[in-house]
């Protein structure tokens, strides 16, 4: 099986030396087709996608999460939360509980 990162290409070229195919992309209609595309092919175990292009494209992941496991990750730069939240739901969903709530002080 193989393990994809789909994103903006100085974001994602350091996983490349790790064995992850990576998809360099310039914008979310690009980075739509492209999940697209590999959602089908199932080859690919575990597909990546910076947060910055996901927000762009939230009905098509949760589209396709159904059928391909996709993990949005930080992108470079400032970080949306998105990867967090997306987290927080699954591990939710699985265990019945928010495992990644925050400390109250």
């Amino acid at each position: 099986m193989k393990i994809a990162i789909i994103g903006e290409k100085d974001a994602i070229l350091g996983f490349k030396p790790l064995g992850i195919e990576t998809f360099p992309v310039v914008d979310a209609k690009e980075a739509e087709e492209r999940l697209k595309s590999l959602a089908q092919d199932r080859d690919y175990a575990t597909i990546y996608l910076t947060e910055s292009l996901s927000s762009q494209i939230k009905e098509l992941i949760t589209e396709l999460s159904k059928f391909s496991n996709i993990v949005i990750v930080p992108g470079k730069g400032e970080t949306l939360g998105l990867a967090r939240e997306r987290l927080k739901k699954i591990s939710e969903k699985a265990l019945g509980t928010d495992i990644l709530k925050e400390e109250e002080k």
